[in-house]
């Protein structure tokens, strides 16, 4: 007779897998999510930039991963940099149009008359632009404009890391959850096996039938081991969100979200028009053409007169009484007459940079209402999956105390595939939770609010 391969598994090594997965979820008094503590020692080659590193409680909670510091994100650090970077531009161009002081010096020789004479100096010269027909006052507003609009990429960033460690924390949780069903299923079919090898072996299963469910044993022993493999990947990528990437989260309390059980929704238009109101990328976009129109008021007046006036004081020369004197005043005037094209290839381009703004910012809109509409109505369906959830989890609650019924009385039962039934109807409830919280989130970071999120604990 054909002899397939059988895996040696005792009770005790079923108990084993059964009753030890990698993380256990606690009951809802306590609100934990459990799995065994990962250590890492990551080989080095080179030294590494030293990261701070924030105290975190244990076990970690989402409240204490949303206070974090900002600087944990590098994406929000590069930002806060160019937001400090435009800030020094627009300092420096208003400085521009400052008084300018400054002390002249010079010890010198000169050939004058077929002789060598002293031509020294030793002054105090004070300058000042007059007028320019608003050509620098636009480079000026032009590069505030920047620099605010830098300030709202700025908060925008912060939103979106918000959401980021929202994202990775119920991550975790969910791989926890999803393990759990696994490794329950793989004890039922595993006891499934087991049985039929013993049928087998009195040859009352056909070879085929048998093989069967050793191949489906196997295609749930994957499924197991991929589990386990996220639960391991989703902390790893947590940790290396919060800036401690060889500090593996242990264990993690469920945050209660009664906050966003609490909230309700408004009409759509109103969220479409908050969104065009308030939404810091859009902010920042308008603000960044403001800045090009000014750039272009400033092309346009580079063909008009600039007016200036400097002041000169102190020894202006090795002869102050025969020559130059002992000070001088200039009151000057430069007026462009013949560029080559300049000006009005510098126009093209700041009219052409208008254009790009306004085209991005009419994209940017259409894509908000899309935005906000899908995520609105993902919200509605979300109050539908809950009712749902509900129904399946009553369901499946009642029919594994149906089951261990009949397991009682020695008749057949499925109570194994009850009890899987009844994790994956816990597992629906709370991915739905964490949906629907993400899906508030978003829809604060697209409408320009702060993230309403009240997490407990």
């Amino acid at each position: 007779m054909f002899q397939p391969t059988v895996y040696k598994v005792t009770l005790l090594s079923l108990i084993t897998i059964t009753l030890s997965p990698l993380t256990s979820i606690a009951s809802d008094s306590t609100g934990e999510v459990q799995a065994n503590k990962q250590i890492t020692q990551p080989m080095m080659a080179r030294p590494e930039k030293q990261a701070p590193v924030y105290d975190l409680p244990e076990p970690l909670t989402l409240k204490s991963v949303l206070a974090l510091p900002e600087s944990v994100s590098p994406q929000v650090v590069a930002s806060q940099a160019r937001q400090a970077q435009a800030q020094a531009e627009y300092d420096l161009q208003d400085a521009t149009d400052a008084v300018e002081l400054n002390a002249l010096g010079r010890i010198g020789w000169r050939e004058y008359a077929d002789h060598i004479e002293d031509n020294h100096l030793l002054a105090l010269h004070v300058g000042k632009k007059l007028y320019d027909f608003g050509q620098t006052q636009a480079l000026i507003d032009a590069q505030e404009k920047v620099s605010a609009a830098q300030t709202e990429l700025y908060e925008d960033q912060v939103l979106q890391f918000k959401i980021q460690l929202m994202q990775s924390f119920f991550n975790v949780i969910l791989a926890d959850f999803q393990y759990r069903i696994e490794n329950e299923a793989m004890a039922v079919a595993y006891v499934a096996l087991d049985k039929a090898k013993d049928r087998y072996e009195l040859n009352r299963i056909s070879d085929v039938d048998y093989l069967k469910l050793q191949a489906d044993y196997e295609k749930i022993l994957v499924k197991r081991s991929r589990a386990e493999y996220e639960q391991r990947r989703t902390r790893a990528a947590l940790a290396n969100l919060i800036g401690q990437p060889h500090r593996l989260p242990d264990k993690l309390l469920f945050p209660r979200l009664e906050s966003v059980e609490k909230r309700t929704l408004q009409e759509l238009e109103a969220y479409q028009e908050q969104a065009l109101a308030s939404n810091y990328e859009l902010k920042s976009l308008l603000l960044k053409q403001q800045a090009a129109q000014y750039r272009l008021e400033g092309e346009s007046a580079t063909d008009k007169p600039t007016f200036r006036v400097d002041a000169w004081g102190g020894k202006l020369s090795t002869y102050e009484y025969q020559r130059e004197g002992r000070w001088r005043f200039d009151l000057s005037m430069d007026y462009p007459l013949y560029d080559g094209g300049v000006r009005s290839a510098k126009m093209s381009r700041a009219r052409a940079g208008v254009q790009e703004i306004e085209a991005q910012i009419t994209a940017l809109e259409q894509r908000l209402r899309d935005q906000v509409a899908d995520l609105y109505f993902k919200l509605k369906l979300s109050d539908a999956e809950k009712k749902q959830n509900k129904v399946f989890g009553d369901y499946a609650d009642l029919y594994l105390d149906y089951s261990r019924a009949l397991y009682e009385n020695e008749s057949t039962t499925d109570l194994g595939d009850s009890m899987v039934r009844l994790s994956e109807a816990n597992f629906q409830v709370i991915s739905q939770q964490f949906k629907q919280a993400l899906y508030w989130a978003q829809l604060d970071y697209l409408t320009g609010t702060s993230i309403q999120l009240s997490a407990t604990p």
